[in-house]
């Protein structure tokens, strides 16, 4: 069948203070291109008519684009040449919302589903986009892609709890919906920001400040890459997670590790490995092979570890996913034993505590808001080995995304197949507490990651969606 296409705009059913018509990015906004967040969420079929069941979704998405006015503006460059959200009545020019009726039976997630599927948004481009897809079957796939700069998973997922919320008929709470648009997360933390910016601070790894603007990525993020995804059952994590914890015998008894440090120290490695045995070059934005270290970069959501209240539960839209970045011996990347796992794991560890801390939040914050790094704009750069982005404290398939006739069966960060080589994506059934990671590498080092022993002792690799 022929895809609809409609366009949703705000309602005007709430007396909310309406939001400035411009809201400046902040530098964590721009740390990456305009680049889609993707959720993609299966339901089984609905007893309601599929035509009710698209005006429904239509309507509630309308009012929650009232409440979240940032969804319905668009990134522009101002005239000081500020990355913003216009927000202005000529830049709300509605969210595209597609709906699919397909002949087949639902089999998996698919490209397809998606609103869109480039990987770089166009200038202009709506912030939120929505396709709802139904099989033959009765499954109820509702895509959703969004805009990066405008906000982080956590935002992301605020928006759509609430959508999913509305379409339930049900009342928002407004203690839980923003009434600060404002990029300043500086005010989350006065005391500490004040602190660091007293002094001069050395650029938070993994950030280097450039001497002119940069306009293109590393050379290594450009290289081709391919993914599989691999299942880490309760158990094995479990178990995992006791071989790789420091042994009453070693020096480093009593020192504790996370599940996620233990699924971050064994990914680390296989790349590492996978990359070793494929002989992949070393291009620009990697570590030099005499540093005998390779950068482990990770984002982790910083509104828990806000000095004052409110920041999380809802209370700030927008990027707030600290990057930080830890170096790990590369002869302990390249060992497959639980002993060199286990060092992995606490380097992993203690870079956490150093660099989430307060402190070390406020000097990042800081670093972004400091005019001489910030101007000209484009000069803040980053480069890591190895990246990890960790999803598993998200209910992505939970009871806040039911729509009307019960939670997701499914939840993904949706169909597309290209991604950066040294990249991991985990997320986690909440339900099972299995986790699912998705690794990619390098062409060269696909065969060397697939029977890496440690990682085949621990996960199961997956089909291809």
């Amino acid at each position: 069948m022929t895809v609809q296409s409609y366009t949703i705009y705000p309602t005007k059913k709430h007396n909310r203070q309406p939001p400035p018509s411009s809201i400046v990015l902040h530098g964590l906004d721009l740390l990456s291109s305009p680049i889609q967040i993707q959720n993609h969420r299966f339901y089984y079929p609905a007893s309601g008519a599929f035509p009710d069941i698209i005006n429904n979704l239509k309507a509630s998405l309308a009012e929650a684009l009232e409440l979240y006015p940032p969804v319905t503006g668009t990134v522009i460059d101002n005239e000081k040449g500020e990355t913003c959200i216009a927000v202005d009545p000529e830049h709300i020019l509605g969210t595209p919302f597609l709906v699919d009726t397909k002949d087949t039976p639902y089999t998996g997630d698919a490209e397809d589903l998606s609103p869109r599927t480039e990987v770089l948004l166009a200038p202009l481009s709506s912030i939120l986009a929505v396709k709802v897809t139904q099989f033959s079957c009765g499954t109820i796939a509702v895509a959703s892609s969004f805009n990066h700069q405008a906000a982080d998973l956590r935002g992301f997922l605020d928006f759509l709890e609430l959508w999913a919320l509305l379409a339930r008929g049900e009342s928002p709470d407004f203690t839980k919906i923003p009434v600060d648009w404002s990029r300043t997360p500086g005010q989350y933390f006065p005391r500490v920001i004040n602190q660091a910016s007293e002094k001069t601070c050395p650029s938070p790894p993994p950030f280097s400040v450039s001497p002119t603007p940069v306009t293109s990525a590393a050379a290594y993020l450009l290289v081709p890459s391919v993914f599989s995804r691999w299942k880490f059952t309760k158990s094995s994590l479990e178990q995992m997670k006791n071989d790789f914890s420091p042994s009453a015998s070693s020096d480093q008894s009593g020192l504790w590790i996370s599940s996620g440090d233990a699924l971050a120290a064994i990914v680390s490695g296989v790349i590492t490995r996978a990359r070793t045995i494929g002989k992949v070059s070393r291009l620009e934005g990697r570590s030099s092979e005499e540093s005998q270290i390779e950068k482990v970069a990770m984002a982790a959501d910083g509104r828990e570890r806000a000095v004052l209240a409110k920041m999380s539960g809802g209370h700030y839209f927008g990027n707030f996913n600290n990057l930080w970045s830890t170096e790990i011996s590369r002869s302990d990347l390249l060992s497959s034993t639980p002993e060199a796992a286990s060092r992995i794991a606490l380097a992993i560890r203690s870079g956490i505590s150093v660099h989430l801390s307060p402190e070390a939040i406020a000097r990042r914050i800081a670093f972004f808001d400091d005019p001489e790094n910030t101007q000209p704009p484009g000069r803040i750069v980053w480069a890591a080995d190895i990246i990890l982005t960790n999803w598993c404290r998200f209910d992505l398939q939970g009871p806040k995304f039911d729509v009307g006739w019960g939670k997701p069966f499914s939840a993904t960060s949706g169909g597309g197949t290209v991604f950066p080589p040294g990249y991991c994506l985990m997320t986690q059934d909440k339900e099972s507490g299995d986790v699912t990671a998705l690794i990619t590498v390098e062409h060269a080092g696909e065969d060397a990651l697939k029977s890496d022993a440690l990682l085949n002792k621990y996960a199961t690799l997956q089909a291809a969606l």
